[in-house]
């Protein structure tokens, strides 16, 4: 949870000094704040596909596979191909109704 908020923190300084040095002499633009550069930010990894937050939702969801194995993951495991293909079949079905 600390690295959603330190990421970002981080970013936002790196944006904001970066900003502010070059962008503002270079382009003549006016200087950000540091809550302008976390919105620089978090608009990047919108637009780019937020590789670095997809990165951690990745990494959380490796760490819950890897370390969680509820009955669901073992009912799963045990069916056979054709019950996994008929539970398939039958989600579908529900869905397309809805």
């Amino acid at each position: 949870m600390i690295v959603f908020v330190t990421i970002p923190a981080v970013a936002g300084l790196g944006i904001m000094a970066l900003w502010n040095s070059l962008v503002t002499s270079i382009c003549g633009f006016a200087a950000i704040t540091f809550w302008q550069s976390i919105g620089f930010f978090l608009l990047g990894q919108l637009l780019s596909g937020g590789f670095l937050i997809m990165l951690f939702v990745l990494l959380g969801m490796i760490h819950s596979i890897n370390h969680h194995h509820g009955d669901w993951h073992d009912h799963w495991h045990k069916m056979s191909d054709e019950e996994r293909r008929e539970f398939i079949f039958r989600r579908r079905k529900r869905f397309q109704n809805q």
